[in-house]
């Protein structure tokens, strides 16, 4: 043999040692577990083929009763006791219920009734799929190789394509990017810098939220934790913590474009929204904070559309969002206030007395925007987050009493995955790829070396880039400790 044969052997039995060292442990294969994975899969095939299924949270290969978070991933490289280790694939396992339902509710009636035929006909699908999970579970608990395999593999790819940065050249083609980055935070905080009556108005004020001041809650005596320090609100205290921390939205009115609704399917097009209906979705995430596990607080709404100002507009088209959150210390009390818009665009963040920028952060490409600090609100206040017409930035945060408001219903983000379709059913407002089709932006074939897929595109929860110059994710469950840092008197 040659030297390059040579070489190309050791590689090749390198590769097959390699394959050796790294052999994945089996899944149980007792009967019950068997039959159990013989369930997954038929489901995951039927939901493939004629139902819905969330992008996010990520599936964890070889193991089909998980899914994983950023935030839960967060947890794999700790040292866990074995009762935070069953804290945590209990939280694993919840993540892939909650998804399930939604794709076992996704299912025509003929495909639940022939699963249902097969694999649980003394039971129903849902509840044997609980019993599965525990199952499952519980061998895994008591096989360290399952175990140390699961630590490997609970993680969640970042949104950003490698291969777009490579072909677009990224570090050249991020200097006019960093420079729009800049301009607009220039204007970003000039604009902040206005009195709030100085505020350009184009139509007319509307307010939408609780008409009710909010109520005083007790504290963090009323919150359980599990035992990863993860707070645990009962379903009665969640719902109050909504209602209490819910935002008023003031939005400048010029067009129906700028009245929030319910998403819906258009028979042929793009998605919209019916304005007959002010409804807001809420959901609950969670971040990490100087070690602990803090509860995060999520409130979105939909516009029909960003419109287009002009041929030449790379912003405007279908569909358009604003999220709100809210993360609560360990008392209950704010903590912070950010925002995004649906595509994960125009990131803003409004601290608390207790959190100072961490002064690195100055020197970042893409520095985090802070362009005023949080409100304080008093006696029967909200915080009020006002709306620009059309494009829906936010313009300011203040504290204020509702007066005037339309009522904004409330409905569950899962709600989102079975959007009504102009006669004829309903859909995932969201692909398999976690965009939502119709929605995409002009930019996109300018933004496209950022790797972020389909820049200006709106996204589904889980999939929200925040950062053109850098990679940055909304539910960065280390996004906290690395932006802020207690301020002084809070350390």
């Amino acid at each position: 043999m040659n030297p390059i044969q040579y070489r190309l052997a050791g590689l090749l039995l390198a590769g097959l040692l390699a394959g050796c060292a790294t052999h994945v442990p089996r899944s149980p294969n007792d009967p019950a577990s068997a039959r159990c994975l013989e369930l997954y899969a038929a489901l995951d095939a039927v939901v493939a083929d004629r139902g819905t299924a969330p992008s996010s949270p990520a599936r964890i290969d070889g193991f089909p009763y998980l899914r994983v978070d950023r935030f839960l991933a967060g947890f794999r490289d700790s040292a866990l006791t074995p009762e935070q280790t069953t804290a945590w694939l209990t939280r694993l396992s919840q993540l892939d219920l909650q998804a399930r339902r939604i794709e076992w509710a996704s299912l025509p009636a003929e495909s639940q009734s022939a699963l249902q035929g097969r694999h649980a006909p003394d039971s129903s699908v849902p509840a044997l799929l609980e019993t599965c999970a525990s199952a499952l579970r519980t061998a895994d608990l008591a096989d360290p190789e399952r175990l140390a395999l699961l630590r490997k593999r609970a993680r969640v790819s970042d949104d950003y394509s490698t291969a777009n940065q490579l072909l677009g050249l990224y570090p050249l083609t991020m200097l006019p990017v960093d420079y729009g980055v800049f301009h607009y935070q220039q204007e970003t905080r000039a604009l902040f810098a206005r009195p709030l009556a100085a505020l350009a108005v184009q139509g007319q004020l509307y307010r939408y939220g609780p008409s009710t001041a909010p109520v005083a809650l007790p504290g963090r005596a009323s919150f359980q934790h599990d035992a990863l320090g993860i707070p645990e609100p009962t379903p009665a205290r969640l719902e109050t913590l909504f209602a209490v921390h819910a935002p008023v939205w003031e939005i400048d009115t010029t067009t129906d474009a700028d009245r929030p609704g319910a998403p819906y399917w258009r028979s042929n097009g793009p998605p919209t929204v019916d304005i007959s209906r002010p409804l807001g979705y809420h959901f609950v995430s969670h971040a990490r904070w100087q070690g602990e596990s803090l509860l995060q607080l999520n409130y979105l709404i939909w516009f029909a559309a960003r419109p287009k100002i002009g041929a030449f507009d790379l912003l405007g088209g279908p569909l358009d969002g604003v999220l709100w959150r809210v993360t609560l210390d360990r008392t209950g009390q704010p903590l912070l206030y950010d925002s995004i818009h649906a595509c994960g665009c125009y990131h803003l963040l409004f601290p608390g007395p207790g959190l100072h920028l961490r002064p690195e952060t100055a020197q970042w490409a893409e520095p985090p925007l802070v362009p005023q600090p949080a409100p304080i609100a008093g006696d029967r206040q909200r915080p009020v987050v006002r709306l620009s017409s059309d494009s829906h930035y936010v313009q300011r945060v203040y504290a204020d009493r509702p007066g005037a408001v339309t009522a904004l219903g409330q409905r569950n983000y899962a709600a989102l995955y079975a959007v009504p379709v102009e006669n004829d059913g309903r859909r995932s407002l969201f692909g398999p790829n976690g965009l939502v089709a119709g929605s995409e932006r002009a930019e996109r074939w300018l933004l496209w070396p950022t790797g972020v897929p389909s820049p200006g595109a709106m996204r589904e929860r889980g999939r929200h880039a925040i950062a053109f110059v850098g990679r940055r994710h909304f539910d960065d469950a280390d996004l906290l400790d690395r932006l802020f840092e207690p301020a002084k008197g809070e350390r």
